[in-house]
């Protein structure tokens, strides 16, 4: 079980397409009052990704809905974690996705922006782990 912490504010969920036309799941989150974690892309790209991983459970809401709350920690270049809520079956695909290409990435904005990204930061997902608490059929 996750430790209880504010989730990052999804804005928008999508794919991305890379030069190999490997399609990559998105999420774009508000880091409004997250500094330390809207500047991540900018560290990264100037210091490199060290230690980073993933754990996901899913938590039952009052309504009785279910969300997947997938925690991303880091220890180098900065020691951070965020988290992000995942309502299913919303995001079940997305989260598909992410088990399968092994990868989620974030795109980064700040409340007082535009709703233009500060940077992009691609997280290597523990697909089994996820896949342990999400079902997602055959």
């Amino acid at each position: 079980m996750l430790q209880d912490e504010p989730s990052l504010v999804i804005r928008s969920a999508g794919t991305l397409l890379d030069e190999r036309a490997v399609m990559f799941p998105t999420l774009k989150v508000d880091a409004s009052g997250r500094p330390d974690v809207a500047v991540l892309p900018e560290l990264v790209a100037r210091e490199g990704v060290g230690d980073l991983n993933t754990a996901a459970d899913v938590a039952l809401l009052p309504d009785g809905r279910r969300v997947v709350r997938l925690r991303v920690s880091m220890t180098t270049p900065a020691t951070v974690s965020w988290t992000v809520a995942l309502l299913l079956p919303a995001y079940t695909d997305l989260l598909r996705l992410a088990a399968d290409t092994g990868c989620l990435v974030f795109a980064f904005t700040v409340g007082g922006d535009d709703g233009s990204e500060r940077g992009w930061l691609g997280v290597d997902i523990d697909s089994e782990a996820l896949r342990s608490v999400v079902d997602f059929g055959a």
